[in-house]
Parts: C-alpha cells; structure tokens; sequence
C-alpha cells in the first residue's frame, strides 16, 4: 500500500512539475493592450434615405480619423476592447462645401492567426514577423456641427483585414511578442455615407 502511494506521490510530483514549467514557458494567457491607428477614408457612396435637406454627408465628404483602443490580448491571437474615434469630413473636389467634424465611440475586434499546422497537428512557431489580421467593430458615430443636421447621431460598422509586423518577435510566447505595427483597409458605414478606411497602428 506504501508503494502504489510512493508512486501516486511521484506521479502527481512529476505531472505538477511539468504543468509548471509549460506555465511558465506559455506565460499569461491574456493581457491588458492599447491600440492606436491614424487612417484616411474616401468616400464610396451614400446608403439611405436623403432628408429634407439631402444626405447627412452630401458634398462626398472623405474622412481622415484618429482612433485609440483598450482592451485584452487573449491567447495572443485575439483582442476585444472598446474605442474612441475622432473624425474630420472634408471635400476636396468643391470648395464650396463646409468641413465637419466627428466622434464615434466602438466595439473592436481583431483576430491575428498565427498558427500553424503539419500532417493536422497544431503548434505555434518558435520565431514570429508577420501576421495576417481580420476585424470588426460596431459602435456609433456622432457629427458635432452640422450646418443643417445639427449633431445627427447613427451606427457605425465596419470590417477590415491586413498585415501586422511584430518588431518584438522571437519565442513564440515571450513578454511584449504581440507588439506590432499594422495597415489595414476595409469598408465602413456611417452617417448614411460608405467609405473606404485605409489606416496604420501601432499595438502595444
């Protein structure tokens, strides 16, 4: 009876042993990040109903904007968090038409997969440079003066794709891996105007 409890305790000696060391070779599974990004948005087209004094963005405004997002890295390969959008509406073909200014406030998501597969087994590469990115976000967007809506408020959805550099890469799960900068480019909706955001960022 002493034995099989020696080799119970050895068991469970080896088996926490080794739990250990891969906890500490994966290290945290989430961690707290910030994203910040500055991108231009050409106008694509209007969506909707015009009212009575036409389309909220009728002179085809294009956009310039700045965001910054908290929110968890999880796994490495995921964020969620929330944001603020700061956004300038101007014209460049008519000058005729008057600059407005914008705030949106959003739900973000990304995902980064970079995993890797061989002969259907999973497993994550020592080095890491580059990596493919996919995201969403929902929110809302607000006008703040509007000549004629005055501060109109409406949804705000976007989806993009890209390409991230990790200037920070080596092992797979050391601290700060996931620090990388990105350029995407996507389709967005908001205040009855499609556009077309192209930006780049820096995640930390």
């Amino acid at each position: 009876m002493n034995k099989i409890k020696i080799v119970v305790a050895v068991l469970l000696a080896t088996i926490a042993t080794g739990a250990s060391a891969q906890f500490s070779q994966l290290g945290p599974k989430n961690e707290f990040m910030l994203k910040i990004e500055a991108g231009y948005m050409p106008f694509m087209g209007h969506v909707g109903t015009p009212g009575e004094s036409g389309y909220v963005l009728r002179d085809f405004h294009n956009g310039a904007n700045l965001n910054a997002m908290a929110g968890i890295n999880i796994s490495q390969d995921w964020f969620l968090g929330g944001g603020l959008a700061f956004h300038y509406f101007h014209n460049t073909e008519q000058g005729l038409a008057e600059s407005m200014m914008g705030a949106g406030v959003f739900v973000d998501f990304d995902f980064r997969p970079i995993w890797k597969g061989v002969m259907g087994v999973d497993y994550q590469p020592t080095t890491i440079k580059w990596a493919p990115e996919v995201g969403a976000r929902l929110g809302g967007s607000l006008l703040l003066n509007h000549p004629d809506y005055g501060s109109p408020f409406s949804p705000l959805a976007e989806f993009y794709g890209g390409i991230n550099w990790y200037y920070a890469h080596g092992l797979r799960n050391m601290e700060h891996n996931w620090h990388s900068f990105y350029a995407t480019i996507g389709i967005a909706y908001m205040q009855q105007a499609v556009f077309l955001p192209i930006r780049i960022g820096w995640r930390w």
